[in-house]
């Protein structure tokens, strides 16, 4: 996309009030995202043509004056009969000008320029420019060409250019405000009389966004005023989604934090609440950014999931947590899949500490453990469960009427919420699709990465039956050595090692939950040391290198492994050992 630098066009504000129109005709182009009529002025108003040879001023005015919501725009989407030429742009600008009620008004000057799109040969180019407005919209506004620069001083005649342009209104919206510039395909609806989408470009843009063009690629940069940003309404945020090309890492800076997407990402998603609304401008950049959409709304009441990719989970502002208990979000690649950031350990275990022992801990499998009995023994500091057995664990307490804690009360309603359990015609908890995993605040950031990591492949290991038989051919063909040693370092953990799928689900997160790079180090020495401290756990280790410190087969068997998963999951999903983030989010000053 290369391109001469592009500006948005100037606001300006106004005290005056438009003309009241008198106009009886109706507009004979769409108005849409309200019942109320648009009534023009002139019949030319009507029709939405305005010839740059009898330039005249269209004047409409809705009827009656709609009810605007919070954060709109009044979208027009227009187009040329033929581009405006260089001396037209350079002497004209066409303005809207929008009544403001009691509060004044503004005017806004439309976009002519739009050049660096290269349309292809026989496309048209439609421009959508989205204008916000406020609950003060008397719902008139009006359109006209106006000199800019010099171009009062000398007019521009025929023979300058011939023919003259004219414009052409195609449709009217009220709509959710948004700033950014993106393309699209004609939508069937806005396309002229015999033009088909291929033959139409859409382009869609909004004031406040600057973009400059280089070797490097695009920079967006999107700053609306506070009038017309999210503090101009209370309980809505603004969110971004960047499209992107394969390529580079593509960036977002927005205050003290930097969104990386990721080669693989084809967006950059960031949720309402990800970043802070009041921390000056949005700045995306990238060899290889396509648009950009800044959009405004309320979350949602909790504790429904906010969806979000891990990387930005990780980082979710705490002030921007709707209960200061735990955090609920939906796995943006993999929605069946919930995530739950708990404030600290005590929170995270009132939801699944019983679960724990019930799925997983040797002499606990299958069986609800009172309170009591489990008080001064260690769950785990992050979870995860899959559909089947969270059913199976309140199907169990159903039965039983087990006295649950008000958490896993709760925990069973948003669970039946999602779909990942159902109750069955008979009234009993059976499983659904998808499952959950957790972390906590609690945990070192180091500590909290990695364990993000290790419970998201788990939730994939429960929602896909390739992933799953890949996993197994693994265990199957691991060698003695190696085997013995990690069931034995299981055992030593506490979990059931009788349990094949629990033994092949493990297997698999501990390889991948760190770097290849790192396999290495962590199977060939750090686990390896901690067997070493027991005298009948150390007949699971093969032979011990005393100068490096390290268990050489170790090291060497699980590095193959790391690779053949880290292999696979890039291969399906464009993940990789270590890393199950789309984003990575940094503070400005560890760049």
């Amino acid at each position: 996309m290369a391109a001469p630098p592009l500006k948005a066009p100037l606001v300006f504000l106004f005290a005056a009030f438009l003309c009241s129109c008198g106009g009886t005709e109706a507009a004979l182009f769409p108005v849409r995202g309200t019942h109320a009529a648009l009534a023009a002025a002139s019949r030319e108003a009507a029709a939405g043509v305005l010839d740059f040879a009898k330039p005249k001023k269209f004047e409409y005015r809705f009827e009656p004056v709609p009810v605007v919501p919070p954060l709109a725009s009044l979208e027009i989407e227009y187009d040329f009969s033929i581009p405006p030429s260089g001396e037209w742009k350079e002497r004209y600008q066409l303005v809207l000008e929008i009544d403001g009620g009691g509060s004044g008004g503004s005017a806004w000057a439309l976009p002519m320029d739009l050049s660096f799109l290269e349309p292809a040969a026989g496309e048209s180019v439609v421009t959508h420019y989205a204008i916000p407005i406020t609950d003060s919209f008397a719902g008139q506004f009006s359109i006209a060409l106006a000199p800019a620069g010099d171009g009062a001083k000398r007019n521009i005649s025929r023979r300058e250019q011939s023919p003259l342009p004219c414009l052409q209104i195609r449709s009217i919206e009220i709509k959710e405000r948004w700033f950014g510039c993106y393309r699209a395909g004609a939508a069937a609806e806005s396309a002229a009389p015999g033009e088909t989408a291929a033959q139409a470009g859409h382009f869609f843009t909004s004031p406040f966004v600057f973009i400059r063009q280089d070797g490097a690629g695009a920079e967006f940069v999107i700053e609306p005023p506070p009038l017309f940003g999210a503090e101009g309404s209370a309980g809505f945020l603004p969110g971004l989604l960047a499209e992107l090309s394969p390529g580079r890492e593509a960036l977002a800076a927005a205050g003290e934090r930097r969104y990386a997407a990721s080669p693989e990402a084809a967006e950059l998603r960031l949720p309402g609440g990800s970043f802070a609304h009041n921390a000056g401008p949005l700045i995306i950049s990238g060899d290889r950014v396509r648009s950009v959409q800044v959009t405004y709304a309320a979350p949602p009441p909790f504790p429904e999931p906010i969806t979000a990719d891990p990387g930005v989970i990780l980082a979710w502002p705490l002030e921007q947590w709707r209960d200061p208990r735990y955090e609920l979000f939906r796995w943006e690649q993999f929605p069946s899949l919930l995530i739950f950031d708990t404030a600290g350990y005590a929170e995270q275990d009132r939801l699944f500490k019983r679960l724990a022992f019930f799925t997983e801990k040797a002499g606990f499998r299958g069986r609800l453990a009172p309170d009591g009995e489990i008080a001064g023994l260690h769950g785990w500091n992050a979870h995860d469960y899959r559909a089947l057995d969270l059913a199976r664990f309140f199907e169990t307490a159903r039965l039983a009427d087990f006295p649950l804690l008000a958490e896993e009360r709760e925990l069973e309603r948003l669970l039946i919420a999602a779909g990942i359990i159902r109750r069955s015609a008979s009234g009993g908890i059976i499983a659904g699709e998808g499952g959950i995993i957790s972390v906590s605040r609690e945990s070192a950031g180091y500590l909290r990465s990695l364990f993000m990591v290790h419970e998201a492949f788990h939730g994939l290991f429960f929602i896909d039956e390739d992933f799953r038989a890949f996993s197994r051919q693994r265990w199957e063909n691991l060698g003695v050595p190696a085997k013995r040693f990690i069931t034995s370092y299981f055992d030593y953990q506490h979990y059931d090692v009788a349990d094949g799928y629990l033994m092949v689900n493990e297997f698999m997160a501990h390889v991948l939950q760190q770097p290849v790079s790192q396999a290495g180090r962590y199977f060939g020495q750090t686990l390896p040391a901690r067997l070493e401290t027991s005298p009948w756990r150390r007949a699971a280790l093969p032979p011990k290198n005393p100068a490096s410190g390290s268990w050489p087969a170790l090291a060497s068997a699980f590095t193959g492994e790391a690779e053949a998963f880290s292999a696979y999951v890039n291969r399906r999903w464009g993940l990789a050992a270590g890393r199950v983030r789309q984003v990575t989010v940094r503070a400005a000053d560890q760049e």
